[in-house]
């Protein structure tokens, strides 16, 4: 998930992966009730002794090591929110695109657009971090992201689509996935912390949080396309509100156990925050990249102006990186950066390939909406699912070197049998197309869980204690914006590919060329791994990246190095 497959499903491409942060103290007073202890405590963290199922899943394990507060918040952000409302709402999103006749590399641009938000969170943590509301760090930012969110699915599931433009739309999901961020964000705030601290319980609690995220994703996409075939694609908005809305719930309990900071606190915090003025300048600069990309997407149609400015944002901040940053975390940074960005995204085209009718496509599979969403979506959770359990079972050790080497040849070579389906291969083979599909869905889903694991596991041992939120919001954030560039350079080639389908009558002249785009996709990022022995570090992912007492994130930076340097010729 450093990239998605080729032909993977908009459903699969809605779940987006993505990462988080963390920071602040483990034993707080309630945020709405002081002086009451929180009613789900680290201190309770025993399951009844009859409980065998949450015992056998490891919860009871879990919950000794990170505490009930901190589980409960992440059912309700990644659970609900980024499994279940993401993949129920995401689901619908393309079909909304095409009953506006957006053309494929347009949806690709307002997808990166709405996108955007996930690479926003360094500043959204700086802030979080410096400028406190009535003393409180996070509660008051979720408060007001979920006021928005829920403001933008309920426009887009209440507002008539004549009332509603696409550059409207686009505003909507925009709010509704900065919602997703800040909440994904800010109730992981002690996520790195935690991870640091015990990494032995580090592939744990990933397998926690992804296999109720998607879990989540195939309770939504098993019930998502009868509603889309029956009742549209505004009903799942109207639907997931109160599913975006849970996170009230344990945050008026309290769960992140924040306190209002005094002012010395706050002082000394921004203190620690001045002394890492480098972190505070990516920070700004990773800010000012994405509100470029997010005014160019909406304000202009051009693939080209949007791929270009993409990829010079996608230069700025892996010099400024690489220069600011100690250089095993700009090495890392940088490896996934660039795998990201090269992963060219064909999706918008591949919508329109896979449901166009008989009459705009007629060579094309003409698969039902029902089959697209539910079907696929189903199908690729469940195995989803597997590759989570088989990772932690069997993969949770290796070096990172080795799994990722592993996971990115093994997604290559299951890819192909996108390029196949492009090309109709498998027509003039005899094979259906409905079996060829789901078939790489299987194995794509599988092995995509044990390519994203390690990657989140590394960027939460990189994290410098006393740093862990601002800087895993600059890791993932930077991971994220690779995904928009690489969906902007996408919607270019396939422009140049003359791939431009918008599900208008006869257009199968439009697909000739997307098998070239889908190997450009499946190829690129898997030539990236020559880059393995000299960027990521020969480590398992229980080991220690960073000592205890690493503090400094750009300590050692190439910056630093050059300054030095320049003081003694002086």
């Amino acid at each position: 998930k450093n990239r998605r497959p080729s032909g993977a499903s908009t459903v699969e491409e809605g779940i987006a992966a993505e990462e988080n942060e963390v920071e602040d103290d483990p034993e707080m007073k309630p945020l709405l009730h002081s002086g009451v202890k929180a009613s789900l405590a680290p201190d309770d963290a025993k399951l009844p002794s009859g409980n065998a199922l949450l015992g056998a899943m490891g919860i009871n394990n879990l919950a000794q090591h990170f505490g009930w507060p901190l589980l409960l918040m992440l059912f309700a952000s990644q659970h609900l929110m980024k499994g279940f409302s993401t993949a129920f709402t995401g689901s619908c999103v393309s079909f909304l695109y095409a009953s506006y006749k957006v053309a494929g590399p347009q949806m690709q641009i307002f997808g990166g657009v709405t996108q955007l938000p996930w690479a926003m969170k360094p500043v959204i943590g700086l802030i979080s971090d410096a400028l406190p509301i009535m003393g409180y760090h996070k509660a008051p930012y979720i408060l007001l992201a979920s006021v928005l969110g829920v403001f933008g699915c309920a426009s887009i599931g209440f507002v008539p689509q004549d009332n509603l433009s696409a550059t409207r739309l686009v505003g909507c999901l925009f709010l509704m996935q900065l919602q997703f961020s800040v909440c994904d964000l800010l109730t992981e705030a002690k996520y790195a912390e935690k991870m640091r601290s015990k990494p032995e319980q580090g592939p744990a609690l990933m397998t926690y949080v992804w296999f109720g995220l998607n879990f989540g994703g195939l309770l939504a996409t098993a019930c998502i396309g009868p509603i889309i075939t029956n009742y549209g694609t505004k009903l799942p908005f109207i639907l997931a509100i109160p599913f975006i809305s849970f996170i009230f719930v344990p945050l008026l309990q309290n769960c992140l156990e924040e306190t209002p900071k005094s002012q010395e606190q706050l002082a000394d915090a921004r203190k620690q925050l001045m002394q890492q003025k480098e972190a505070c300048f990516l920070c700004f600069l990773m800010f000012a990249g994405t509100v470029l990309l997010t005014y160019l997407g909406i304000t202009y149609e051009s693939a080209a102006i949007n791929a270009y400015a993409s990829l010079a944002v996608a230069a700025v901040m892996l010099i400024s990186f690489t220069l600011v940053l100690k250089p095993i975390i700009a090495k890392v940074n940088a490896f996934f950066l660039i795998q990201t960005s090269v992963g060219f995204s064909v999706g918008g085209a591949a919508f329109y390939f896979y449901t166009d009718t008989p009459a705009q496509y007629p060579e094309g599979p003409h698969f039902s909406k029902e089959f697209f969403t539910s079907v696929l979506g189903v199908v690729s959770s469940i195995c989803a699912l597997v590759g989570v359990y088989s990772y932690q079972r069997f993969a949770s050790k290796w070096t990172y070197r080795n799994l990722l080497m592993f996971s990115n040849v093994a997604l290559c070579i299951f890819s192909l049998a996108d390029i196949m389906v492009f090309t109709r291969l498998n027509v003039r083979l005899g094979i259906p197309d409905h079996f060829c599909v789901l078939g790489a869905s299987v194995l794509q889903s599988v092995i995509g869980q044990w390519m994203w694991m390690p990657g989140v596991v590394i960027l939460s041992q990189l994290c410098p204690q006393g740093m862990e939120a601002t800087m895993y919001a600059l890791l993932a954030g930077c991971h994220n914006l690779g995904n928009t560039i690489a969906s902007n350079c996408g919607a270019l080639a396939l422009e140049w590919l003359h791939c431009q389908p918008a599900g208008e009558i006869g257009e199968s002249a439009q697909f000739k060329n997307l098998w070239i785009g889908a190997t450009l996709s499946t190829i690129l990022p898997t030539i990236t791994l020559v880059l393995l022995p000299w960027l990521i570090p020969d480590a398992r992912q229980t080991d220690k990246l960073l000592d205890d007492d690493d503090r400094d994130a750009t300590e050692g930076s190439l910056l630093r190095r050059w300054r030095g340097q320049s003081a003694e010729t002086m």
